[in-house]
């Protein structure tokens, strides 16, 4: 039976080659496209899922209730507390990132990444290989252990365990032990390492930097990421009593901080609205690109349809003879669907092929390496697999419903009345076709206009002539680095910052309201140098800016602080809200990008903070700046690379996510654009044979070759007119959502949608031209003799 369905569907194929041609064209793009975004989907929804214990892995949380955020950062005295009082909790373990680390190779210093102080209980919680030293491997203060990568990288075809290494920490060098190597945390965890050093160089950094407590035992230190591994038989709601009664005995009744947990499986997709400096999914595209591939799809499952419905008046006689020898409708749906599966299968590898060709470029353009995991291959086979099969069979099931219901003294006599319900079928599914193209082409310009919108809208700001550098690890030099390039004739200005704008990070703090204690204001907070306002060209509007030698105890606001704060004239006033005087006022500017309102903000001056220097440059100058620049950075820090972007750059960066979805929906519409002219290319061609006859007696009744192309293209424009109309208000719904991203944000403008139809009309007129044209000069007598 499967060898006779088999040779039917081949013999189909062969005897309708364009048909044939036109699906697998259309069906391998389709695939090829959609396995390539499932790719990308399917490993952003296996984060974390490596390891065996993830439901049982939580980390801490605290929420500050009087400004309304969340973040990951913990107390290091919390981990005490949890190991002693929380006998549910199995293994805790604070990590936290070390800065300013490298270690020395050869004669040079080689910078480490992620460098995690922490303590032996990190290996416990998450379930990673270590090779050496099984307990406390941690424990000792000059121990290290490095990931299999590094290990590799540092002592090349040699055993490092039980060997010296000297790593710089904080500009002083000292030794350290290798006790270990551990397997490199796999690329779909939250949670990644190069190396981790005992936690008690943590604790020394942040105390060197914050000497007014001992981060040791400050409940109100709160630099650690805490991860703790509890029992079987709790769940992390479990410990929220136990956290409320811990909180009543640390915190003063107006300190309104309250701790939780979340689980690891949550941690990739469930942190938007916490503040953590872990990679972080985005549900929502990974919901856009899902739809994407199901649309491409679906385009490519109607053009199945369109042109089976147009080929399948061939057929009729061959179901009719089929029936008059016993095979029932039940075993002529079947033949029909194993003929569409086949197709299907065949298609497969060329899919599958061209998703391999076209999956560098994909990377590029969702900015992340799409790794064919090993964990995940069953995954990725069931879902191709699957898909390939669905498409097949849901593509073959209307035409086999339809084929196998045709009664046999009709088809035999030539009676089968089918034209016109097949041509409003053909019409629809046509329409459907260029309403999935316009929404595609509508949301792209849509995209993109947000995109230049957030480019070009005056962010309160210099937007244009601006270079960034970046001081790194050299702060501490950038005093003389700013003073060095202000003698330059073509810069303008030049001030530091802890951030370039707009800032990527916030820096969140409760300030109470003036004259009244109860009340809190969430304010960010901003330490610039005493240049800084002026090289960023923001406008102070009351007051005056900070000047260098008087101001290390002054402050200025924005308009919605003193809005906020509720100040009426705060220039020259001493306010409880901060120890120091207002100096001045500034209008209003996006500290963060267009995703963000503009917080209440208060900024404060010191040259200690100077991590991004920026260089206002006069227009056209860059290309004779920027080697005077990079002469004075050999100067003043030689042993450093000079990092910078200008202004350009970053916000490109910072907005490279939508500029990525407007090249991917754009790509998509080309998809989608191809198979549905290729189904449309198709179906012209057999409408036209169909109607050569008709042709033909129109021509004799005097109809002009210009009028039967002409009523070959109205037809078409008004299914473009049709499905342009359709697409708008799906458009529109969608995108407004979209939007809904940014607080500041540009119009949906009714020329989207002109310049859709617009699209929409020449893809669809061109493509049924060119046979129209030829039916047209077709000479009516050939005419009247075909068939």
């Amino acid at each position: 039976m499967i060898k006779n369905y088999l040779t039917t569907a081949l013999r189909f194929l062969k005897r309708n080659k364009l048909f044939a041609g036109i699906n697998i064209m259309g069906l391998s793009l389709a695939l090829a496209a959609s396995f390539v975004i499932l790719l990308y989907v399917i490993n952003e929804l296996s984060y974390n899922t490596s390891f065996k214990n993830r439901k049982q892995i939580y980390r801490v949380l605290h929420n500050n209730a009087d400004i309304k955020i969340t973040d990951d950062g913990a107390p290091y005295i919390l981990t005490k507390h949890l190991q002693d009082e929380f006998p549910q909790i199995k293994y805790v373990a604070p990590t936290h990132f070390v800065t300013e680390f490298s270690v020395k190779m050869n004669e040079d210093y080689i910078p480490v990444d992620r460098v995690v102080g922490a303590d032996s209980d990190i290996f416990n919680v998450f379930d990673i290989n270590v090779r050496g030293q099984q307990a406390n491997i941690l424990d000792e203060p000059n121990s290290i252990i490095l990931s299999k990568e590094l290990a590799q990288k540092l002592f090349p075809d040699q055993d490092p365990i039980g060997q010296n290494l000297v790593a710089q920490i904080d500009e002083k060098d000292e030794v350290l032990e290798v006790k270990g190597v551990f397997d490199n945390f796999p690329v779909n965890s939250t949670f990644q390492a190069d190396c981790f050093i005992n936690v008690k160089w943590t604790l020394q950094q942040i105390n060197s930097r914050i000497k007014e407590r001992d981060a040791e035992t400050d409940w109100r230190s709160m630099y650690w990421q805490t991860w703790l591994l509890l029992d079987k038989n709790n769940s992390g709601g479990s410990l929220d009593e136990q956290f409320r009664s811990l909180e009543k005995e640390v915190f003063s009744d107006d300190e309104k901080y309250e701790f939780s947990l979340q689980n690891l499986s949550d941690v990739y997709f469930g942190s938007q609205d916490i503040n953590s400096g872990l990679p972080q999914g985005n549900l929502k595209n990974i919901r856009i690109f899902s739809a994407i591939a199901l649309l491409v799809i679906l385009i490519a499952a109607l053009n199945y349809i369109i042109l089976s419905t147009a080929v399948s008046t061939g057929r009729s006689k061959e179901i009719g003879i089929r029936k008059t020898n016993g095979a029932g409708a039940k075993s002529i749906r079947r033949q029909l669907l194993n003929e569409s599966l086949i197709l299907s299968i065949l298609v497969l590898p060329v899919a599958l092929f061209l998703a391999w060709m076209g999956k560098p470029y994909a990377e590029d353009l969702f900015q992340t390496k799409l790794l064919i995991l090993r964990s995940n291959i069953v995954i990725y086979v069931s879902v191709y697999v699957s898909l390939t099969l669905l498409i097949g069979l849901v593509s073959g099931l209307y035409t086999a419903s339809y084929l196998s219901k045709l009664n046999v003294i009709s088809i035999l006599n030539n009676s089968v009345r089918t034209g016109k319900r097949k041509s409003r079928v053909r019409s629809a599914l046509i329409v459907a076709q260029l309403v999935i193209f316009c929404i595609f082409v509508s949301s792209t310009l849509i995209i993109y206009s947000q995109y230049k919108y957030a480019l070009e809208k005056d962010p309160g700001y210099y937007n244009k002539d601006v270079l960034f550098v970046d001081m790194g690890r050299s702060s501490q030099s950038s005093k003389a680095f700013i003073n060095s390039i202000k003698a330059f004739p073509d810069v303008l200005a030049a001030g530091g910052a802890i951030d370039a704008l707009p800032m990527t990070s916030f820096f969140a703090y409760p300030m109470e309201f003036p004259g009244d204690k109860s009340q809190k204001v969430p304010i960010e907070l901003l330490a610039v140098d005493y240049n800084f306002l002026e090289a960023m060209g923001i406008q102070v509007i009351k007051g005056r800016s900070f000047e260098l030698g008087d101001d290390e105890n002054a402050y200025i606001l924005n308009e919605n602080a003193v809005n906020e704060l509720g100040l009426s004239d705060p220039v020259g006033k001493k306010i409880d809200v901060v120890d120091g005087t207002v100096i001045g006022v500034v209008k209003n500017f996006n500290l963060h990008s267009f995703h963000s309102k503009i917080p209440p903000l208060i900024m404060f001056a010191s040259d200690d903070f100077a991590q991004q220097v920026a260089v206002h440059y006069k227009t056209g100058t860059l290309e004779s700046v920027l080697p005077l620049i990079k002469s004075e950075w050999q100067k003043i820090v030689p042993n450093e690379p000079m990092n910078y972007k200008t202004m350009d750059e970053f916000l490109k960066e910072v907005y490279t996510e939508e500029k990525n979805l407007s090249v991917i929906v754009s790509v998509s519409a080309f998809f989608a654009l191809l198979i549905a002219s290729f189904g449309l290319f198709g179906l012209t061609l057999f409408i036209m044979k169909s109607q050569t006859k008709e042709i033909g007696i129109k021509k004799v009744c005097g109809s002009s070759g210009q009028g039967i192309v002409l009523s070959f293209l109205s037809k078409n424009f008004i299914m473009v007119v049709i499905a342009t109309l359709l697409s708008v208000p799906p458009t529109i719904f969608v995108m407004n959502k979209w939007l809904s991203n940014f607080a500041f944000k540009t119009d949906i403008s009714w020329w989207v949608f002109v310049i859709t139809f617009v699209c929409a009309a020449i893809v669809a007129l061109s493509t049924v031209l060119f046979h129209s044209y030829r039916a047209s000069r077709i000479n009516p007598v050939e005419a009247l003799r075909y068939e």
